[in-house]
């Protein structure tokens, strides 16, 4: 019974590694990407701030990606993404609807 319990338990964890991983990893991705431009400093031309995002995108993506592989508890996995989450949305409220 036990090792059915274990074995259930593994399974879990697996699914809520690969959810954090997958799409929590893109979905902050895509925050960061869209606050980038109000933190990041314009350039000369004016056009830093469009391509800047763009270019650190695949960057960002792969962290977030691997931290959600790679750090042993769910729970801070959950905790830093979402705080990541929850800032960036602030800033793109405050940007967007001012």
């Amino acid at each position: 019974m036990a090792a059915q319990q274990s074995h259930t338990n593994t399974r879990w964890h697996l699914w809520l590694r690969a959810v954090l991983a997958g799409p929590c990893a893109a979905g902050v991705t895509f925050l960061v990407f869209a606050a980038m431009p109000v933190w990041v400093p314009k350039g000369e031309g004016g056009v830093d701030h469009i391509a800047f995002p763009l270019f650190f995108a695949p960057a960002i993506w792969g962290v977030a990606f691997f931290y959600a592989l790679l750090d042993r508890s769910l729970v801070r996995i959950a905790i830093v993404m979402g705080a990541i989450a929850v800032f960036h949305i602030v800033i793109l409220k405050g940007y967007l609807w001012g």
